[in-house]
């Protein structure tokens, strides 16, 4: 893995930092992007509507007991990608609960980038049908039906989305 497979999987611009990813955070989150139609217009859409100037967002996957696959995306203050990322299992504990682990990894997101805009977090297969969903809204809404989803800093934008 190197940074010019991250890049051409998310399809950044040149610009972009690619920081620190870990190993296997990448494999799996690659493994569920491959295929999928979620990148591109989707990926830039989401961006700019939820991740605020100047902040970062967190998605994350959990699969038996422990954060799975992480993807981190930091803004400029001109809400312009600057940088990617992973959880860093040297940094933050990936295993346990979903609600504990996604707020500590938000909290890591903090004290590493900044401000933290966005953490959404899935179980592995509401993230698989998340990504194969044309309604995303629809997807979140029924992971967190189901309570396999925390999502937490919830950005005003998305709140009134899913309402």
């Amino acid at each position: 893995m190197h940074d010019g497979e991250i890049a051409e999987v998310l399809a950044l611009h040149p610009d972009v930092e690619v920081l620190n990813i870990d190993g296997g955070q990448w494999s799996h989150a690659q493994r569920l992007l491959d295929g999928s139609s979620a990148l591109g217009a989707d990926f830039s859409r989401a961006i700019d509507a939820f991740v605020r100037p100047g902040s970062s967002a967190v998605v994350g996957v959990f699969h038996k007991g422990a954060l799975w696959a992480s993807l981190v995306v930091t803004v400029d203050p001109a809400k312009v990608l600057a940088a990617v990322t992973t959880a860093d299992p040297a940094q933050v504990n990936l295993h346990g609960d979903m609600a504990t682990v996604s707020s500590d990894v938000v909290a890591w997101v903090r004290r590493r980038l900044g401000p933290c805009s966005l953490g959404l977090f899935f179980d592995k297969p509401y993230a698989e049908a998340f990504l194969a969903s044309p309604d995303k809204a629809a997807a979140v809404r029924a992971a967190a039906t189901d309570g396999a989803l925390v999502l937490s800093p919830t950005p005003p934008a998305l709140a009134i989305a899913l309402a």
